[in-house]
Formats: C-alpha cells, structure tokens, sequence
C-alpha cells in the first residue's frame, strides 16, 4: 500500500518510493533507495524490467527538508 511520506519519517536502502505531481492525478515515476542518510537519501528510477544498466541513469538526491515543502513523496509499505 502507498503511504504518504513525512519529512520526520526516514526511508532505508530498498524502498520503493514514487512522486506525486500536483498536475496529475496519479504518480507514474518510481524510484529505489540507494543510499539512505540522516538529512538526505539517494534514489535511482526503478528499472525491474528494463535491460539497461542503472549507471545509465543520474542519481537524484533528496533532502528531508524538502519533503512536504517542495514535493510529494509516497513510499510503498507491505501489509500495512
């Protein structure tokens, strides 16, 4: 189940996390933790199915002070 994520709550490497854009309805980017750390954490496009490397891709950097002030994040719990 998507969860809404607060700037107080942390994330660990291996989350699932996506963004919720004010313009759309329903969140289409997802992303993986990578790397997870007191002020920031590390996240990178989730690519299951895809065949091209992840060093493809950028890694984009939040910071928790961001969260609820300038995006929108749900991370997904299981079972909750």
């Amino acid at each position: 189940m998507w969860k809404s994520l607060t700037s107080s709550q942390r994330v660990n490497s291996g989350d699932k996390i996506r963004y919720l854009y004010p313009s759309a309805q329903k969140a289409d980017s997802f992303f993986k933790v990578i790397k997870s750390d007191e002020h920031y954490f590390e996240i990178l496009p989730a690519m299951e199915d895809a065949d091209l490397p992840q060093s493809f891709f950028s890694k984009k950097i939040v910071k928790y002070f961001d969260i609820g002030y300038n995006i929108q994040i749900e991370i997904w719990q299981e079972g909750v």
